[in-house]
């Protein structure tokens, strides 16, 4: 089964952490993230954020990779929401003369 979810977080290694590992724990992170980790200069760490409309993330599996790599970072931020319904909606189709409008 697949959602629509919205994941927003970083990371930042511990200092002695060689790049091969940073790269293969890069990859674990974006498997179970299902998006890109990219290098932020000016806050010096890698962020992600993406939304993502057939989604299999889950907090589970990123908790299991982050168990696994814990020890190789300095520091690890990670939200996930789930996009059930939108909060509020216009919708109009001329050809059916459909109106619909839900506004809080």
């Amino acid at each position: 089964m697949s959602w629509e979810t919205l994941t927003v977080g970083s990371l930042r290694f511990k200092k002695d952490v060689k790049e091969e590992e940073k790269t293969k724990i890069l990859e674990d992170f974006e498997t179970e993230l299902e998006c890109r980790i990219v290098w932020n200069e000016r806050w010096k760490e890698y962020e992600f954020k993406d939304i993502n409309w057939s989604s299999h993330v889950s907090a589970d599996k990123i908790w299991k990779v982050f168990k696994k790599w814990r020890h190789k970072l300095d520091y690890f931020d990670f939200s996930l929401w789930y996009l059930q319904e939108s909060d509020e909606q216009i919708f109009y189709d001329r050809e059916s003369g459909e109106l619909r409008v839900n506004l809080l």
